[in-house]
């Protein structure tokens, strides 16, 4: 996870917004990392893979936020902003940079081509669950649907969960 240090084990023993969550290591040989996911009561989720990269939805299925490569992504009236920290001896700033639509398409396709090999991985059986909450198959199945609901990346209006 990108903005704060937690291990795995505290996701799914902490991470309680998420009244389903799981955590899965793909066995696939091309895709050997860790994934959490984790939906909220109002049906809102997030996809992490290895903890550095994050991706959050709103209700509607919609991105609202993300954590990628050390910067903050969110979501201000259906386009995509990166947030930066900069550090100085004398100060730590956010540097700001609206996406142009090349930069938010290829943001948006690799997004799209992460959910699509999840959703490839877990067709194939080809993971471990490490931990559920609640501790059933009940969560497999839930990421499994909203996977295959997911139908490219819509970009929210506002960073919001709703």
């Amino acid at each position: 996870m990108a903005r704060h240090a937690q291990n795995r084990e505290d996701m799914l023993r902490d991470a309680k917004a998420f009244v389903h969550r799981i955590e899965l290591r793909a066995t696939a040989e091309s895709q050997p990392e860790i994934v959490f996911a984790g939906f909220r009561a109002n049906g809102a989720a997030s996809v992490y893979f290895d903890f550095d990269l994050a991706y959050h939805f709103n209700s509607g299925g919609e991105l609202r936020r993300a954590y990628w490569d050390g910067q903050l992504i969110k979501a201000e009236q259906n386009q995509l902003v990166s947030l930066r920290t900069c550090r100085t001896e004398a100060v730590v700033e956010m540097r700001r940079h609206e996406m142009t639509a090349s930069e938010q398409k290829q943001f948006c396709d690799t997004l799209t081509s992460r959910l699509q090999k999840l959703a490839e991985i877990l067709q194939r059986d080809q993971y471990e669950v490490t931990g559920a909450v609640p501790n059933n198959s009940e969560v497999i199945e839930r990421l499994r649907d909203w996977l295959q609901q997911f139908n490219g990346v819509h970009v929210a209006d506002a960073p919001r969960v709703s």
